[in-house]
């Protein structure tokens, strides 16, 4: 899968010497792929704890570097309220999200980190903010806990990616 375009100021940064300011998560979405699409041009991700096995487009419909934050939060009736990873995405992937989404109700968005899948999204509307809610899950975590490991790995990376491009002028 497509999704790391902060390659070169990756490798720079390794260059010259900041090994500790990398990233050591980065997150990516991607989107199930229509049924019409050839099997060379999709690939296939696995849910680790519910083995849900989903066929996505390979390139990312949002980068790790459009990530602007995570948070846990609670959705739903009152009565079942369910545990999220809400994903903030900026302007750019945001109109991506909210063109794809419109056109894709009933298919799911796929969060990846480090090219494992870990959180799954159902398209019931398009999304016209930016606001991306996960279920997400790790073996050995109920999915509150999952749900918080997660937002700490993925926040404390956010940061780094976003120094790195301060840095990098990106």
């Amino acid at each position: 899968m497509k999704s790391l375009p902060l390659l070169g100021a990756l490798s720079s940064l390794l260059l010259a010497g900041c090994a500790s300011d990398l990233p050591t998560d980065l997150a990516s979405v991607f989107i199930e792929a229509p049924l019409s699409t050839s099997p060379s041009m999709k690939a296939e991700v696995v849910l680790p704890v519910s083995g849900v096995h989903i066929q996505v487009l390979p390139t990312a419909l949002v980068k790790a570097e459009s990530v602007l934050n995570t948070e846990v939060v609670e959705a739903g009736p009152q009565d079942m309220r369910q545990v999220f990873l809400l994903v903030q995405i900026d302007r750019k992937s945001g109109a991506d999200i909210m063109q794809y989404s419109g056109e894709a109700v009933g298919k799911q968005l796929v969060l990846v980190v480090n090219e494992t899948a870990v959180g799954i999204m159902r398209l019931e509307g398009q999304v016209v903010d930016g606001n991306l809610l996960f279920h997400v899950e790790q073996k050995g975590l109920s999915n509150r806990a999952a749900a918080h490991a997660l937002n700490k790995r993925l926040n404390e990376s956010i940061l780094k990616i976003r120094k790195m491009k301060e840095h990098e002028g990106l």
